[in-house]
């Protein structure tokens, strides 16, 4: 395959760089030379068609994709967003406190708005964790198509917090062979983002090229102002896999991926079948590259080739193969005027997303020397999407749900925890913080720091640890590495330039989801050394000397034999709610599975109360069990879970239904609805 590709793409790439016009001389007249960052537009259609034929051959040739599979996978969805005291409700758990992300149950306060459950969600077994013992029941299952799939719609339920009342009160339909991704909340609007592919994004299929090929992605604003009957305002849908989204202001940013579809070009080729791609691809025009967008009905091109970004290959960061077929695009919708601002696209691999609120980064693991890097690029978080810089630290930035706590920007540093593999059987895993200066105006990102370093070697975590928990809290950054047992890591980012470990804490079991509920307390959940779901609070008011004031271990001592917490990788299911100075409420789901020698097993899905008091004295604080939701699904029905607070009103969506309680009397409890 490689001999006649190999001769086939230097000539594309010697054009593609005589057309980027590489190198770094004044323009005519200009007093300086304009900053140049590692990213430049494409210039011309011509550009673009040279540069994704040139991506669709390289692409293939790296063994690693002829595979299917690369070694990272994508984002992700939070800095910490906690509810004000002030205010009566809780909102989506979110990464950055004034950028909303979307999901699949909003609340607004009046209404909770719930999306049904994936467009392939036909059968017993979908995207979550269920247990079946009976193989009758489960080859049943599998043929038999959900109630929850006949009918799919958005359910709109008004709440009654004061007793903890629900009410459907409408429904939004939905094409069956959709997936709805997520919903936001805009004031008299509904916005849902819906896409055509099931599968998700994450792993393999992420990085397999033609996983985004022949999928659109599709917004529907919705006018909600008469509750009872939604009318739908602004239709988007454009071809390109959804993969992740923001909201900010008026606005809705899309993420997505675009793979052009060349029909009868082989991704597996025979000798033969290499000479057949070549004609295929020197065949193409822009016309058969460039993405569509229809609006409200009215079609036309989502971007043009100057809306392109690719690796200039004179930047000392640029990596040794550029080029790629598939297209990241970013979108940005106003809600307020109801039309498309802007859209751009970026021409290289993409490994993950990360949004702060001053910036979309995309990062990218390139692997063109024997030990992986990450490169980040940053573009600003406004309608104008502007690129902002690229920078580049050692290596790799692995992303998968919450995995984003990895990377976070704070007061013009960017700070990554990134892992590299070592090939060493006594200590096969390496962590590294970097931290990166912003510098908007060079369009670059300048590496300051780095740690462990030469003057402060320690490393991040013991021998063989992986990463688990990470979470940066303003200038602390909170670790937590687990082979065996779990060392908590706290780290000092007051002086950017010079990061240092200042205090480590080694406990049984391991947190994967951090929260900090002040300066001084910190809440880990994640397993016990048995395997079940647990909850404990860390002092870390002295950041030298952090310490557990207890676990509370979930089922424990009702004698589960198994736990799951989807709250643990998923922080859309955990439920947090400032109450005063001294007390906060919040809640997490757990799916529980108990054996009893007459019945057998039996599983439970629960959503715990809890309540942490004395948080103003953080050596007396203590996590406190108020009492539980218990619901025993169908079969057919999907485990996702949510929940919100307002007032003393809990309520629990555990798939599609809705069960409710009240905060002072948690044994009363109805539902389903």
């Amino acid at each position: 395959m490689s001999s006649n590709l190999s001769n086939f793409w230097p000539y594309i790439f010697v054009a593609l760089l005589a057309g980027c016009g590489g190198g770094s001389t004044d323009a005519p007249g200009d007093d300086q030379a304009q900053p140049k960052g590692l990213l430049v537009p494409l210039e011309n259609d011509a550009m673009l068609v040279q540069s994704v034929t040139k991506g669709f051959g390289e692409t293939l040739n790296r063994s690693v994709l002829r595979n299917g599979v690369v070694d990272f996978q994508n984002d992700a969805i939070p800095v910490m967003t906690m509810e004000d005291s002030g205010s009566s409700f809780t909102t989506t758990y979110t990464l950055e406190a004034n950028v909303d992300e979307h999901d699949f149950v909003k609340y607004n306060g009046d209404h909770l708005f719930i999306a049904p459950t994936r467009g392939m969600d036909c059968c017993f077994i979908v995207d979550d964790i269920v247990r079946v013992e009976d193989s009758a029941e489960a080859a049943m299952a599998d043929i038999m198509p959900s109630p929850e799939s006949q009918n799919r719609s958005i359910r709109i339920v008004a709440t009654d917090p004061d007793n903890a009342g629900a009410t459907e009160v409408a429904t939004i339909a939905l094409e069956d062979s959709r997936t709805v991704e997520g919903l936001y909340t805009h004031g008299s609007q509904l916005a849902a983002i819906s896409s055509s592919g099931w599968w998700g994004s994450y792993g393999s299929s992420f990085s397999r090229i033609s996983s985004w090929q022949g999928q659109t992605t599709a917004l529907n604003i919705y006018d909600i102002s008469d509750i009872s009957a939604p009318t739908t305002q602004m239709q988007i849908e454009f071809e390109g896999g959804f993969v992740n989204s923001r909201k900010k202001g008026d606005i809705i940013y899309l993420v997505a991926r675009h793979t052009p579809e060349v029909e009868g070009f082989h991704y597996y080729p025979t000798d033969q079948e290499v000479i057949e791609n070549e004609t295929l691809l020197s065949e193409l025009t822009v016309e058969d590259l460039l993405p569509k967008v229809s609006v409200n009905g009215v079609e036309s091109l989502l971007i043009g080739a100057n809306d392109c970004l690719i690796a200039d290959t004179d930047n000392a960061l640029s990596p040794a193969e550029t080029g790629y077929p598939t297209m990241t695009l970013l979108i940005a919708v106003d809600l307020a005027d109801q039309s498309i601002a802007n859209s751009s696209c970026y021409l290289e691999p993409t490994a993950g997303i990360y949004v702060s609120e001053n910036a979309i980064y995309l990062t990218q693991i390139d692997y063109s020397d024997e030990s992986p890097r990450t490169l980040v690029h940053a573009y600003e978080l406004s309608p104008a999407l502007s690129y902002q810089g690229s920078g580049a630290v050692e290596g790799a930035l692995y992303l998968s749900g919450d995995r984003d706590f990895r990377i976070n920007e704070h007061e013009g540093y960017l700070r990554i925890v990134t892992t590299q593999h070592t090939g060493d059987e006594s200590d096969r895993i390496d962590h590294q913080l970097s931290v990166l200066k912003l510098n908007t105006q060079e369009l670059e990102m300048e590496l300051v720091a780095t740690l462990p370093n030469t003057e402060r070697p320690q490393a991040i975590g013991k021998p063989n640890e992986d990463l688990y928990g990470v979470r940066f809290f303003g200038d602390k950054l909170y670790l937590v590495t687990f082979e065996r047992i779990d060392p908590l890591y706290v780290l000092d980012l007051s002086a950017p330039t010079d990061p240092l470990i200042a205090g480590e804490l080694t406990v049984t079991g391991f947190s994967d989801f951090l929260h900090p509920v002040s300066d001084e307390l910190l809440i880990g959940l994640g397993q016990d050394e048995n395997g079940l779901v647990k909850l404990e609070l860390f002092n870390v008011a002295e950041i030298s000397d952090p310490y557990s004031l207890g676990t509370n271990v979930l089922g424990e001592n009702e004698g589960a034999q198994w736990s799951h917490s989807e709250a643990r990788y998923n922080r859309h299911a955990f439920t947090y709610q400032a109450i005063s100075q001294s007390q906060d409420r919040f809640l997490v789901p757990a799916t529980m599975s108990f054996y009893d020698e007459e019945t057998g097993y039996r599983d439970e899905d629960r959503l715990y109360l809890f309540e942490l008091n004395g948080k103003d004295s953080a050596e007396l604080a203590s996590i406190d069990e108020i009492g539980q939701i218990k619901v025993i699904r169908e079969w057919y029905q999907s485990s996702r879970n949510r929940s919100v607070i307002h007032g003393d009103g809990v309520y629990y969506i555990n798939g599609t239904s809705v069960w409710s309680t009240i905060w002072t009397n948690p044994t009363e409890q109805n539902g389903p609805l």
